[in-house]
């Protein structure tokens, strides 16, 4: 018995014969397997509360109103409370706005009174929340 085995990946084909081979089998076997390649390509946009592309919550205008100027503290506030809402909203939580860890969270911009900034962020998430987790 002469056996030629060419190395390539073939999967279950590749299993087959080793199988075949450690049962002694005296059958020529013939492995032919086609080996098949894909690549994923992941892109990941990142837009921020000042881009002129960002894409506002919904209820998010009717809120805030801009007029042509972005209130970033709204936009910050209310994103991340309506991406929270409805977070909790889908996964059966108790509607509470104000106990919740992002509620606390943000990014203070420099030259902006941390007090001010504070009321500001935390009045648009309950808004911001309160527009995703009711719409559940």
């Amino acid at each position: 018995m002469i056996l030629i085995v060419t190395h390539r990946q073939v999967g279950l084909t590749g299993l087959a014969l080793v199988c075949a081979l450690s049962v002694g089998s005296a059958l020529p076997i013939t492995a032919q397997g086609q080996t098949t390649t894909q690549q994923q390509t992941t892109t990941t946009t990142t837009t921020t509360y000042d881009s002129p592309d960002w894409q506002a919550p919904r209820g998010y205008m009717e809120a805030y109103p801009e007029n042509g100027t972005p209130n970033m503290v709204a936009r910050q506030g209310y994103a991340a409370g309506f991406n929270q809402g409805m977070a909790d909203g889908s996964q059966g939580k108790k509607f509470k706005p104000t106990e919740n860890a992002a509620y606390d969270h943000a990014k203070i911009p420099k030259g902006m009174d941390k007090d001010q900034f504070k009321t500001q962020f935390r009045e648009a998430f309950v808004k911001g929340y309160t527009n995703a987790y009711k719409s559940q």
